[in-house]
């Protein structure tokens, strides 16, 4: 990524940070459809295992279900095209359009995609917006920042006066006047339209069915009062059968806003019929004499050959946006044409990588919040991170990452670093209890003069560590501390290495440390990647252990997920080795509660705790319940569960060090949570987050310590820190 691009990112960052109106109808919005999708997900467990086979079948064989589609449809009395491209799909509309034609549109991310509202309107056409959000959004000259909720930026007083204007009358501000007032305006545009256009929640191959959901009731008028109804999809949207399409029906409205079905249905098989008893024949009804659909390929299966297949999984629920803590704070900034990091895919597979750089490449945190949140899991943050790789072997990666990735690739490189900065660092940093903070701003870096950092060490945790000797071990394991325990937080490595000793576990340890590799694996340095990869397979391939355990999931998730893939065209006896390490990883958390049978502690920590689950942890390893459980048994412990444990800190490695003011921003939320707990600690699985933390608790002046599981565990087995 070049310094412009870079600035154009950091500007449109600080424009999503500065617009605080919007950031409150973002969380006004989370506060209804979080715990109400949280709430009725659990009510269909087979619902996104079984959408996702949906849609990995209908993509699969995309060319065969598209053919089916149009047969169908045709056979209904509808007109299909199948536009390759937007020109194509816009003229096509256009010429369907009367001289000056009112036109009563839906929401529809398709129709956005294709720019078509802009494009008729330049035709001389007049573009009625039928959806509330939308059509405030027309009425205020504004930008969706919401695909459920799209004019939830813009504050009622301003709705009020956009409103008021086109009404010719002042309107009395509140929500049912406004709602009032919208109704008669679109009422009277809807009964005297000429063509309706609607985009589609699906499309069954085998019946020639449109299928769409909705709450307002708009959509069911739009495609049923005109007298020509045009339907744009994305061709992703066909799926096999009629009970396929209900599922997508369903996933839409679960996921999407925890309703367990949408107020309104709308399924359409043709155009509208009549059957008249006195002339035995069929007759126009009272819907659309002519049904239009455009079905949209536009760069699709260039996604699917370039091995982007997945992201046109997505149902367009907007689950994805509602847990992401990127879109959270920036909005509308974060995407192109979609919003989120789906958007980013699509603007790449069209053909123009620079466009998704500048939309937010770079930005996506890497939580799997979006992942977990999505009802057909599309790997989103694995697809940006590929986008990454693509573009570093056209661009490169800048001099800073390079000599950074560079130096993590050589053993003796860190050590001789962290010795210089523990030695020199007094000269520009000065202890601020959490960590160290500059004495002078770091502006290069992107970090402001108040950002607390941790103290490094002049030796690394495996240059001191000195594991016990254990003459008849339980197990034997091997431990990767990563590079913050192993220049940092070298305490929480003493901390395991004496919990394992406890439990009559041997540790064995590396001779020298290299980085596991995650951070240039999102950066898309794959080149640099291998080498870190290459040199930890070849050392701990050789240890006899029966598990491999990391107090850092990032780390782990490298060896165990990521590893697999950087080799997976590589010898078969990498792969071999590759595959025996990935299945020896273990989380500390996840080996001392499964494992072994742990020894009780007997020492009473008379603390007040708190626990945050990492990302990488809950997310992608699923370990949410043993950390707790272990906090749990230690005497003296008052455990107190806080709001939203599992949701970002914020930290995200280089992330922080990249968009630190987004970082910070996204660990305030979590501080309130922590302060609300009353908890004199905070216990996390994550040396990364524990770095993160100090830092907003330094700067929010709060006084909770912070520590991982395995010091707390340490302490109840009577070693002090």
């Amino acid at each position: 990524m070049g310094q412009d691009t870079y600035k154009i990112i950091k500007n449109k960052v600080t424009e999503g940070l500065q617009d605080l109106e919007s950031r409150k109808g973002r969380f006004r919005a989370f506060e209804a459809i979080r715990p109400a999708m949280l709430k009725m997900v659990p009510d269909y467990p087979e619902l996104s295992n079984r959408l996702r086979e949906i849609k990995t079948y209908s993509i699969d064989l995309l060319e065969e279900v598209i053919v089916q589609a149009q047969r169908s449809l045709k056979e209904k009395g509808c007109s299909v095209f199948v536009a390759e491209t937007t020109e194509e799909a816009q003229n096509y509309i256009a010429g369907l359009i009367p001289p000056k034609g009112l036109i009563v549109k839906s929401k529809s991310n398709a129709g956005k995609e294709i720019n078509i509202s802009h494009h008729l309107e330049d035709q001389g056409a007049t573009v009625i917006e039928t959806d509330l959000g939308d059509r405030i959004n027309q009425l205020a000259k504004s930008e969706a920042s919401h695909s459920l909720a799209p004019a939830i930026h813009i504050p009622i007083e301003r709705v009020t006066e956009v409103f008021s204007e086109e009404a010719g009358t002042k309107l009395e501000c509140t929500p049912e006047a406004l709602v009032v007032a919208a109704r008669q305006r679109l009422r009277n545009y809807l009964i005297n339209a000429d063509i309706g256009i609607s985009g589609a929640n699906a499309i069954a191959a085998d019946t020639g069915s449109i299928f769409l959901t909705e709450n307002e009731g708009n959509i069911r008028a739009v495609t049923m009062m005109p007298k020509t109804h045009i339907v744009i999809a994305g061709v992703e949207k066909i799926v096999p059968t009629l009970e396929d399409a209900m599922q997508v029906v369903r996933a839409a409205a679960v996921y999407g806003v925890g309703q367990d079905i949408g107020t309104y249905v709308s399924v359409i098989s043709g155009v509208s019929e009549s059957l008249d008893p006195d002339l035995d024949q069929q007759a126009h009804g009272q819907g659309p004499k002519e049904v239009h659909v455009v079905l949209l390929k536009n760069g699709r299966q260039e996604a699917i050959r370039a091995g982007y297949k997945e992201s046109l999984y997505c149902i367009n629920c907007g689950s994805c946006l509602n847990f992401c803590p990127v879109y959270a704070e920036v909005g509308s900034r974060y995407g192109y044409k979609y919003l989120g990091g789906r958007g980013l895919v699509f603007a790449a597979f069209h053909g123009d990588l620079e466009k998704s750089e500048k939309n937010g490449l770079s930005l996506c945190i890497g939580c799997q919040k979006c992942k977990t949140a999505c009802p057909v899991q599309m790997p989103t943050p694995e697809m940006l991170w590929k986008l990454r790789e693509t573009a570093v072997e056209k661009e490169g990666m800048g001099w800073k990452k390079e000599a950074i990735f560079s130096m993590l690739t050589k053993p003796k490189s860190l050590p001789t670093v962290s010795k210089l900065a523990a030695t020199f660092g007094k000269l520009v940093l000065k202890d601020s209890g959490q960590g160290m903070s500059s004495r002078l701003p770091l502006s290069s870096l992107g970090m402001p003069k108040e950002r607390v950092i941790p103290k490094l060490t002049r030796k690394s945790f495996l240059t001191n560590a000195n594991p016990k000797t254990i003459t008849r071990p339980l197990k034997t394991v091997g431990f990767f501390p990563g590079c913050v325990v192993n220049y940092s937080e070298t305490d929480l490595g003493e901390a395991l290495l004496h919990v394992l000793a406890e439990n009559n576990v041997a540790v064995k340890l590396a001779q020298e440390d290299v980085c596991c590799g995650i951070p240039s694996i999102v950066s898309g340095d794959m080149a640099h990647a291998k080498a870190m990869a290459l040199k930890n397979i070849e050392m701990y391939s050789k240890f006899e252990m029966d598990a491999l355990v990391f107090v850092c999931p990032s780390c782990a998730v490298a060896f165990k997920e990521e590893y697999p893939k950087l080799f997976a065209d590589d010898s078969p006896e990498i792969k071999k080795k590759v595959k025996k390490l990935a299945e020896s990883v273990r989380d500390i958390n996840e080996f001392l509660f499964h494992d072994i049978q742990l020894k009780a502690p007997d020492i009473k920590v008379s603390e007040k705790v708190t626990y945050h689950d990492p990302c990488h942890l809950a997310g992608s390893m699923g370990v949410k319940e043993e950390p707790r459980n272990l906090l749990q048994g230690i005497p003296g412990l008052d455990y107190v569960e806080m709001k939203d444990a599992d949701t970002c800190c914020g930290f995200g490695g280089s992330f922080s060090l990249s968009f630190y003011e987004l970082s910070h921003r996204i660990n305030e939320g979590k501080l309130r949570t922590i302060a609300d707990t009353q908890a004199t600690i905070l216990a996390t699985s994550c040396p990364g987050c524990m770095v993160h933390f100090r830092d907003g608790i330094s700067q929010n002046n709060m006084k909770q310590k912070v520590l991982h599981t395995v010091q707390l565990l340490s302490q109840a087995y009577g070693r002090r820190p």
